[in-house]
Order: structure tokens, then C-alpha cells, then sequence
């Protein structure tokens, strides 16, 4: 996966999509725990607020934020997603690594993303993630889904971060 186009800004919150190459798949929801743990892994040593996210099965969305002085979004994200495929139970084909260490082949080389830029556009985007099960017909009301931080109400960080292995390999 190549850097983005454009760096990143300090302190900035962001909306972002990522999606896994094969858009029948079920991993993201199947395996949950192991993109939780990505997470969690990412904020210990890349620390970020997580304002919004929603886990589909084969993709994702979330609104972060990253701290004060810092621009790495980018490894943030290729380090969630290096992590969660080294946890895939049975070292699927999919999830190995090619020699380039950046192309991680279960997931599409890049993401969406977009800097928010005020209050209203951070409302619409958290409004846009939380909405997304139903606009992909899995609920008819959002609070169904059980993989979105619209259970922790809307805007308020997602908890994580104890609990894990600390010493994971460091990407990037």
C-alpha cells in the first residue's frame, strides 16, 4: 500500500474506508476480535481517538483523530491492517505477505479517506458510519449492529487499549 497523495495533518480528524479485496467476504465479521485487537495494538503504540467506526463484513469505516503534533495516519492504519493478518486463524493464503511488505493482498492497496473539516462535517461523516449497516440492508436500525461505536453514543471515543500484547512488530 502506497503513502496517500497527500501527508496527513497534525491533530486532524479524518474519515476513512477500507475495504477487503474480496467483497463477498464475511472476515471482518468473523473474525472481529482480531480487528479489535488491531486496534488496540495501533492506539498503544500510535495513540489516536477513535470517534466513530463501523466493522461490516468485508469493510470498514471510522472517524479518528490523531494527536497534537503528529501526522501518521497512514502507518496507523497499515499497521492494523498487518496485525490482523498475521491473527488469522490458520495463515490463510490470502493473509501472507508478498515480499513487498506494504501490499497486503487480503485488502484493496488503498483507502478512502477524507480530512473533516468542521462540526457539521464531523456530524455527517459519524452519521454516515453509524447509518452504513443499514444502508447495506444487514439492520433496519443501526443500533442492531453490533459492530459499531454507535453503542458508545455518538462521538464519544471507543474505548480499547489494555489488555494486549504490547511487544508486537512495529510496521513502518
Amino acid at each position: 500500500m502506497s503513502p496517500p497523495a497527500h501527508p496527513w495533518s497534525p491533530g486532524a480528524t479524518y474519515f476513512f474506508s477500507a475495504h477487503l479485496r474480496d467483497g463477498h467476504s464475511q472476515l471482518l465479521v468473523e473474525h472481529a476480535t482480531y480487528l479489535r485487537l488491531a486496534f488496540r495494538i495501533a492506539r498503544v503504540l500510535r495513540p489516536f481517538r477513535i470517534d466513530a467506526i463501523v466493522v461490516l463484513p468485508d469493510h470498514l469505516h471510522g472517524v479518528w483523530t490523531l494527536p497534537e503534533g503528529d501526522t501518521d495516519g497512514h502507518c496507523r492504519w497499515s499497521q492494523i491492517q498487518a496485525v490482523f493478518d498475521r491473527h488469522l486463524p490458520g495463515n490463510p493464503p490470502r493473509a501472507v505477505l508478498r515480499r513487498d511488505r506494504q501490499v497486503r493482498p487480503l485488502w484493496h492497496s488503498g483507502f478512502r479517506e477524507h480530512r473533516i473539516l468542521d462540526g457539521a462535517d464531523l456530524a455527517r461523516h459519524v452519521a454516515y458510519v453509524h447509518q452504513n449497516p443499514v444502508r447495506h440492508g444487514h439492520v433496519r436500525d443501526a443500533r442492531q449492529w453490533p459492530l459499531s461505536s454507535i453503542h458508545r453514543g455518538v462521538g464519544a471515543p471507543v474505548a480499547g487499549g489494555d489488555g494486549m500484547d504490547q511487544e508486537e512488530e512495529r510496521e513502518c
